[in-house]
C-alpha cells in the first residue's frame, strides 16, 4: 500500500491556508474539515478519481501516474509551428481558466484526471472533476454538489464560493463538446460567470476544436499537440511496460509506410497500434487494413496465449457477425447521439441491431461478449458506455461503408441536408474507408453549394466576396453585473443561410484570426470600449477597426483558401468521373 502521509499533509494545506484568514462562523465549518480523518476521505475519494481502465490495462483501474506519458500543449498566442510546453502540471498553464482543445483520441479525458491526481499533491488547491454532458442544473450547483461530496458534507454553497474566491479550488470541467445542445448556451454563459465570479480560480475545460467552447471570452486556449514520433519510444515503455515489445514495435513504426507513422499521432490510436502488433506481430499498411483488423484482433486477443483454447461466449455468433451487429449497434447508438445509456436502453438498441443483421441471438449476451471479451464497451453502475468516442464513431462508419448503394446514398443525402454537424467524424473516417461515395454523395456536392454561394454562382475571389463573407457574422457584447460592477461580455453569431460542411472549414481558419491582436497592439474590440453605447458590429467591421494591414491579411487569407476550394473541386470531379468511366480493360472479349 502506498504511503499517502506527505499527500495528505499537501491535500491538507489549502484547508489550513483559508482556515488561518476565516472568521466566526466559516471557521468553525472549517475546523472539522481540518480533521485528518476528514482529510483521508477527501483523498481517498479524489485517488480514485484518477485511477482508470484503460483499452491496455482492461483487467483494473491503474492510477494514471503509473502508465501517463504527459501531453505537450501550444497556446493559440503561440501559433501551431511552436514546440509546445509539456503539460505536468496546473502550474504549466501561465493563466488561470484554460481551455484545452483535442482531437479524437487525443487524451482529453484522462489528462484532466492526471492534471487532477498531480493536484492532490501541489498543496495549493484542491481539485473538483465534473463531466459537462450529465449537466441538468445549474453548473454552480453541480460544482458546490460534487465538491461537498468529496468533502463528506452537506452541500455549503458558502464553503464552495469561499475556496474558490480564495483561488484554493481548481475545477476541471471535461467534455464541452458532449453539452446535450439544448443546454449548450446556458452552460457557456454559467462558465462565462464562473470565471468573473472565481478570478483566482483555476478553471479548465477540455473540448474537441470544433465545439463553441471558443466562444469563452474569459479563457485562454490552448491545443493539444500530435505525439511527436521522438516520444513514441517512451510512451510505449510508459503504456506496455515491457521493454523488449517496446524496442520491436519502435522499429516496425519506423519502417512502416508513411501513411500509419501518421495514424500514430494520438495516444489511443497509438495504443490500439500496439495492441495490434502484440497480436498479428506485424503493422498494418494502411488505415483502412488497421481499423478492419482491429476488431477481430480484440475479439481473439484474450485467446492468444493459449493454443487451441477459445474463450467461451454467451452468443452462438461467428466473429464476422459479432461485429456486423457491433457496427449497427455503434450506428444505432450515434443516431441517437449518446455516448452512454442505461443497460435497459443498451439490451433494446442490441436487439433492433440483430434484428437489422437478420441474425438471431439474446440481446444481454450479445453486450456481455462485447463488454468482457473486446473491452470496447465498459459498464459503470447502470450506464453502459464505450471505451472511447472513436470506436463508436468508427464503428458507425463502417456500418455505413458496408451498406448498399441506395442505403448509403439515402445516408449522404441526409448529411448534405444539414445533419453533417452531428456526423463530422464519421466523415472524415468514411472519406478514408468509403472514399468513393462520401466524395460523390456528400463532399463534391457541398463544395459545389458552398463555392455557388460564397461567389455568387460566378465568378473568381475578390475582396467583395471576403467582405460578404465576413459581414454575415456579427460580434455581440453584453452588460452584466457582478458584485455590483458592470461587465462586458462578448459572444458572435453567424447569420449565413447556408451552413454547408466546407463553410465550417473556411470558418475555422478564419474567424480566430479576426480576433487576434494585432502588430499594433490594437485589440479587436477596440471600437466597444470606444463607444460604449455600442452593442454589436458585423465582424467585417470589427476587421476593418484593427486597421488596412489586418484588412489585406484577411482577405489574401479568405481568398487563398477559397482558391483552394476551387482547385479541389476542379480535382474531386476528376475523380469521380474516373472511377466510374469504364475502361476496354473491364471488356471480356
Amino acid at each position: 500500500m502506498p504511503d499517502f502521509s506527505a499527500a495528505l499533509a499537501l491535500l491538507k494545506k489549502p484547508i489550513e491556508d483559508l482556515y488561518s484568514s476565516a472568521t466566526g462562523a466559516a471557521k468553525e465549518k472549517l475546523a472539522t474539515l481540518k480533521a485528518a480523518s476528514r482529510v483521508k476521505d477527501l483523498h481517498k475519494r479524489l485517488w480514485e478519481s484518477q485511477r482508470v481502465k484503460t483499452i491496455w490495462h482492461t483487467d483494473r483501474p491503474l492510477s494514471l501516474s503509473s502508465f501517463y506519458h504527459p501531453v505537450y500543449v501550444v497556446g493559440q498566442e503561440h501559433g501551431s509551428n511552436s514546440a509546445g510546453t509539456r503539460l505536468n502540471s496546473l502550474d504549466d498553464l501561465p493563466n488561470n481558466h484554460n481551455i484545452i482543445f483535442g482531437t479524437v483520441g487525443q487524451g482529453k479525458s484522462i489528462l484532466l484526471r492526471y492534471l487532477l491526481g498531480k493536484e492532490i499533491k501541489s498543496g495549493s488547491r484542491i481539485p473538483v472533476l465534473f463531466e459537462l454532458r450529465n449537466a441538468e442544473k445549474s453548473l454552480k450547483e453541480h460544482l458546490s454538489d460534487r465538491f461537498s461530496l468529496l468533502l463528506g458534507i452537506k452541500r455549503d454553497d458558502a464553503i464552495f464560493s469561499a475556496f474558490a474566491k480564495a483561488g484554493k479550488l481548481s475545477l476541471m470541467l471535461d467534455g464541452f463538446d458532449e453539452i446535450d445542445p439544448t443546454n449548450l448556451q446556458k452552460i457557456t454563459t454559467e462558465i462565462d460567470d464562473l470565471s468573473y465570479e472565481f478570478g483566482d480560480c483555476r478553471i479548465v475545460v477540455s473540448s474537441r476544436p470544433d465545439s463553441d467552447c471558443k466562444h469563452l471570452t474569459a479563457f485562454h486556449t490552448n491545443s493539444i499537440c500530435p505525439l511527436a514520433e521522438s516520444d513514441l519510444k517512451s510512451f510505449y515503455k510508459r503504456v506496455t511496460r515491457d521493454d523488449d515489445l517496446t524496442s520491436r514495435l519502435f522499429a516496425a513504426i519506423q519502417s512502416s509506410p508513411m501513411q500509419i507513422r501518421e495514424l500514430v499521432r494520438t495516444p489511443l490510436l497509438a495504443t490500439l497500434l500496439a495492441i495490434s502488433y502484440k497480436a498479428a506481430h506485424k503493422i498494418p499498411l494502411d488505415f483502412a487494413e488497421f481499423y478492419d483488423e482491429l476488431f477481430q484482433i480484440l475479439l481473439v486477443r484474450h485467446d492468444g496465449s493459449k493454443l487451441g483454447w477459445r474463450r467461451q461466449r454467451k452468443t452462438k455468433l461467428n466473429d464476422r457477425e459479432i461485429q456486423q451487429t457491433f457496427e449497427a449497434f455503434c450506428f444505432a447508438t450515434r443516431r441517437r447521439q449518446v455516448t452512454a445509456l442505461d443497460t435497459d436502453s443498451a439490451y433494446q438498441l442490441a436487439s433492433e441491431s440483430l434484428d437489422n443483421c437478420g441474425l438471431q441471438s439474446d440481446s444481454y449476451n450479445f453486450i456481455e461478449d462485447i463488454r468482457k471479451v473486446t473491452c470496447l464497451i465498459l459498464e459503470e453502475g447502470n450506464k453502459i458506455h464505450f471505451v472511447h468516442a472513436s470506436v463508436q464513431e468508427f464503428f458507425a462508419s463502417r456500418y455505413i461503408k458496408t451498406r448498399t448503394e441506395p442505403v448509403a446514398d439515402k445516408f449522404y443525402a441526409q448529411l448534405l441536408a444539414g445533419k453533417w454537424k452531428n456526423w463530422r467524424q464519421e466523415l472524415l473516417f468514411l472519406l478514408q474507408i468509403d472514399e468513393h461515395r462520401a466524395t460523390k454523395y456528400f463532399s463534391l456536392p457541398d463544395l459545389n453549394a458552398t463555392l455557388h454561394d460564397l461567389l455568387d454562382g460566378n465568378g473568381v475571389p475578390d475582396a467583395k466576396h471576403v467582405k460578404k463573407y465576413l459581414s454575415a457574422f456579427t460580434v455581440h457584447r453584453t452588460k452584466t453585473v457582478r458584485d455590483e460592477k458592470p461587465s462586458w461580455t462578448y459572444s458572435y453569431r453567424n447569420r449565413r443561410k447556408s451552413q454547408t460542411y466546407w463553410y465550417s472549414l473556411l470558418d475555422a481558419r478564419v474567424v480566430n484570426v479576426c480576433f487576434e491582436l494585432d502588430s499594433g497592439g490594437r485589440r479587436w474590440n477596440q471600437p466597444f470600449v470606444d463607444n460604449q453605447e455600442l452593442d454589436h458590429l458585423t465582424l467585417y467591421e470589427v476587421v476593418v477597426a484593427q486597421g488596412s494591414q489586418k484588412v489585406v491579411r484577411l482577405e489574401e487569407l479568405v481568398i487563398s483558401i477559397i482558391n483552394y476550394f476551387i482547385n479541389e473541386c476542379a480535382r474531386l470531379s476528376i475523380v469521380v468521373k474516373k472511377k466510374e468511366t469504364t475502361t476496354s480493360f473491364i471488356d471480356l472479349g
